[in-house]
């Protein structure tokens, strides 16, 4: 009985074969699929990447303003309790 276990362990790890073996087919199967996904995406147009690049640069700039509005109105307040409390 633990012979035959053996003998079908010993097949599947030459069915598998060499760790590095492995590696690579895995590697080469993710690439495969990588490149049939990459096929599947519905790239935007020169104009509409352009156009939301602004969008962003844009959110980017009023969200930068609002947290710096924010930090100073912040810290005039705190100087401030610290000059009376203190």
């Amino acid at each position: 009985m633990a012979a035959k276990a053996a003998k079908k362990a010993g097949k599947k790890a030459k069915d598998n074969g060499n760790v590095l073996v492995r590696l690579y087919k895995l590697v080469v199967t993710f690439i495969i699929e990588v490149k049939a996904e990459m096929i599947k995406v519905s790239w935007p147009s020169r104009d509409e990447a352009i156009a939301s690049t602004w969008v962003v640069i844009g959110a980017v700039v009023v969200v930068a303003l609002w947290i710096f509005l924010v930090d100073k109105v912040t810290g005039v307040t705190m100087s401030g309790l610290i000059r009376l409390l203190g």
